[in-house]
């Protein structure tokens, strides 16, 4: 293969393994991976993340140029009570991945989370602030982190919080969008601060990165730990009056009562950050992007 030329240059010839093609972000990803070349997103029977000698095997017959891992064990609840499996998921699975794009010498672009922080700063946090998970899967997300830093030098960790879809899946949109329709008054967490960040912006930017990423990889000095959010912060409550005033405009909805409360008032297995907002001005100033939240 001719490394002289970007991706972007090389369309319709890269193979891409996208992992996680079946959750929010990688059904995103998939729609818009297809014109930079071959894109094998496999269902989770067809990839297993718990057999990592089968993963060996498959990234080895298929031999990506890319590997973009947006899989995860993100059940958070259940990570508390079974550790093992998310770890399995969030930390050997990207081990593994990372050693046979080392093999490859490929690009590794890998997705992690705001939860490998406590929470306690003040200010956003940055790449080079020191991560104190809470919960068990923001420590098996920040063991991921560290073995494809050990193990491979073509990376791109991505770290990124909040992610919501509106058109569907599981998260904080389309809960509050169904309690919307079910209830008048809603209660809202109001003292957890982050920056809600929609699959479909996410996903415009990782290939935004991805067609400024060069093939020719001894000229390419970008590789590392980057943050990428949206701009704006609020709390699940100001997201939710957010939420509200899209769903009343576009259905026309009756007046509801959305009420901020404090987190103690839903006790929870998971120690969650009170403050989670991303320093994202390295990524910024790195691939030329911009970060302002658009309108949800």
């Amino acid at each position: 293969m001719n490394n002289d030329k970007s991706f972007l240059d090389k369309k319709k010839k890269i193979k891409i393994l996208l992992t996680g093609g079946t959750g929010q972000v990688g059904r995103e990803l998939k729609l818009n991976l297809s014109y930079l070349g071959r894109v094998w997103a496999p269902k989770r029977s067809e990839f297993d993340l718990l057999n990592l000698k089968t993963l060996r095997k498959k990234i080895q017959i298929y031999k990506p140029d890319l590997i973009l891992n947006t899989a995860a064990f993100t059940d958070v609840e259940r990570a508390e009570t079974e550790p093992d499996l998310a770890r399995i998921i969030n930390a050997y699975a990207p081990k593994v991945m990372a050693e046979e794009a080392n093999k490859l010498n490929i690009i590794f672009i890998h997705l992690s989370t705001d939860y490998v922080f406590d929470g306690k700063n003040k200010i956003p946090y940055c790449e080079s602030d020191k991560p104190n998970p809470l919960n068990i899967y923001g420590k098996t997300k920040l063991e991921g982190e560290e073995y494809i830093k050990i193990i491979h030098d073509k990376y791109l960790i991505l770290r990124t919080g909040w992610i919501y879809s509106v058109t569907g899946g599981k998260n904080f949109y389309q809960t509050i969008s169904k309690f919307l329709k079910k209830k008048n008054k809603i209660n809202v967490v109001n003292d957890q601060i982050g920056s809600p960040t929609s699959v479909k912006f996410l996903s415009q930017k990782i290939i935004q990165i991805i067609n400024q990423i060069n093939l020719k990889q001894k000229n390419e000095k970008r590789w590392g730990l980057y943050h990428l959010t949206e701009s704006e912060a609020m709390s699940w409550y100001q997201f939710a009056l957010k939420i509200y005033k899209k769903q009343a405009y576009d259905i026309n909805m009756i007046e509801k009562r959305i009420v901020p409360v404090d987190s103690k008032s839903y006790p929870s297995l998971v120690k969650r950050p009170k403050f989670s907002v991303l320093n994202t001005s390295r990524i910024e100033y790195n691939f030329c992007l911009n970060l302002k939240s658009p309108n949800i």
